[in-house]
């Protein structure tokens, strides 16, 4: 029989005995999970478990403490606004670069033209 090995998990918020479970409160798998205590409804009684993160939060939201601020966000489309900033700068240096080399020949053509 495989018995879960148990982790003591303390933070300034929580602390308790930890087993690696399903979060009910996240829906995320395979992750350190704490008892918090039944839920009874309708007759019957099932164990609830929660992650660190969700643990943490649901003890604030009882204790009335104000929410945590929000981590920074990432990009979503892959790309942040710097990399657009440089690619823009980029592609104008080309751009400038193709109509001076176009202007130089053009000129050039029109001397070799004119010469004849």
């Amino acid at each position: 029989m495989n018995v879960p090995t148990q982790v003591w998990v303390q933070t300034d918020v929580i602390s308790g005995w930890a087993e690696e479970g399903d979060c009910l409160m996240c829906a995320r798998t395979g992750v350190l999970v704490m008892w918090l205590g039944p839920v009874v409804g309708f007759g019957r009684s099932r164990p609830f478990h929660a992650c660190e993160p969700c643990t943490t939060r649901l003890a604030r939201w009882v204790r009335g403490a104000p929410p945590e601020p929000c981590a920074p966000t990432t990009s979503t489309h892959g790309v942040s606004a710097d990399e657009r900033r440089y690619d823009t700068a980029i592609n104008s240096v080309a751009a400038v670069t193709i109509a001076g080399i176009l202007s130089l020949t053009s000129t050039a053509a029109g001397l070799w033209l004119g010469a004849r």
